[in-house]
């Protein structure tokens, strides 16, 4: 029996099987369910919009002071070390003065041996003034010639004719140079501030056209930027800008300190210097920023996030969402944008939900799953 059964079984598959094939057995119902494509949306809204326009620089320490030589020489100490904070007329390098050295003792020399010859000229003119006297009283009283007196007189008027004072004069004189010369051999910061860099190493010959070190006062930074023809009129003297330094990822509020009436040299655009605060030293000298200057504003203008307007063939579209969660391609045209939203002007009205995560992976029509983000 049980061998009876198998063989109907198996006879009962082959008969459905043939049917399936031949089309006249049952047919098997077949069905394919939509998937949905995760989304974010939010809700296109009115609010206040500044445009910016985006400007890079160099930053720059408020000041910045070259230093140089006042002689020339070889570097025989550095006494400082980039970053090092100094006081105006602190010694920084110390350069070879020997042979300056040599020069200031001769010079001392001079002065000694001139002062010496002072003091005996100032004896001598005490004792020609004395045989004048004396031979003006013979002269008067006929016991001495006209030529004795005329001698006498000479004599004293040429011992104070002030010769040997200017020869005095002029050794304090070589003095000075030269002990101004072996004190330019020390090097010192002109102002007080940090060793911003230092271009010179011991056994460098230096000479008075040499920078060998800058200091700067950095706790505050400089940008300049070039702000083309459009903008330049936008753009209002101590307004505050957004100034972001990517070496140190951070977003700092600048002023706006110098606008330029005419073009920089070479160029059609406008230098504008940007002033940061630095008191953190974080900033450093010549690294870059990005400045974002507000040069447009809208008031209650109807945005969205930047996220959702997608460029495509030529224009700019979103898509928004029906009440059947279908995606549904909107053209619009876009206004002023800011770091995070964008003006619509056409195409949207207020209360419009826009796809603003997922928007790249669906196409006019779409099933959407979404997730709503409002009031962002």
């Amino acid at each position: 029996m049980r061998f009876n059964k198998r063989i109907m079984v198996l006879s009962l598959l082959v008969l459905i099987l043939l049917g399936s094939i031949t089309g006249c057995g049952p047919k098997m119902a077949e069905s394919v369910s939509e998937s949905a494509t995760t989304v974010n949306i939010e809700t296109a809204g009115q609010r206040d919009i500044f445009g910016s326009s985006s400007y890079s620089g160099r930053l720059k320490a408020g000041s910045e002071a070259e230093v140089l030589p006042k002689t020339n020489a070889r570097v025989l100490t550095i006494r400082v070390k980039e970053g090092q904070a100094v006081r105006a007329g602190e010694v920084l390098m110390t350069l070879d003065s020997s042979s300056f050295r040599s020069s200031l003792k001769e010079a001392e020399a001079r002065v000694a041996s001139t002062r010496a010859s002072q003091v005996n000229n100032q004896a001598q003119l005490e004792t020609a003034r004395k045989a004048y006297e004396r031979t003006k009283k013979l002269y008067d009283a006929g016991a001495a010639s006209q030529s004795d007196l005329e001698n006498a007189e000479n004599t004293y008027n040429s011992l104070q004719s002030g010769t040997v004072e200017a020869a005095v004069a002029e050794a304090e004189a070589a003095l000075m140079a030269a002990q101004e010369a072996v004190d330019n051999c020390n090097i010192t910061a002109p102002v007080s501030g940090t060793v911003g860099r230092i271009d010179a190493y011991v056994g460098d010959f230096v000479t008075t056209n040499t920078t060998v070190a800058v200091i700067c006062e950095s706790r505050q930074m400089n940008a300049e930027i070039l702000v083309g023809e459009s903008d330049i009129a936008k753009i209002k003297l101590n307004s505050q800008v957004d100034v972001y330094v990517r070496s140190v990822s951070q977003h700092i509020s600048g002023t706006v300190t110098a606008i330029a009436s005419v073009l920089a040299s070479n160029s059609d655009m406008y230098p504008v210097t940007i002033t940061i605060d630095n008191a953190q030293g974080a900033i450093k000298s010549g690294m870059y920023a990005e400045v974002s200057l507000n040069t447009s504003s809208a008031k209650h203008a109807l945005c969205v996030p930047l996220a959702a307007v997608l460029p495509s063939d030529g224009v700019n579209i979103v898509y928004t969402v029906d009440k059947k969660n279908r995606a549904k391609r909107v053209e619009v045209n876009a206004g002023i944008s800011d770091q995070a939203y964008v003006q619509i002007l056409s195409g949207l009205k207020a209360g419009d939900k826009v796809v603003t995560l997922g928007n790249t992976l669906i196409s006019d029509g779409s099933l959407l799953k979404t997730k709503i983000k409002e009031g962002k």
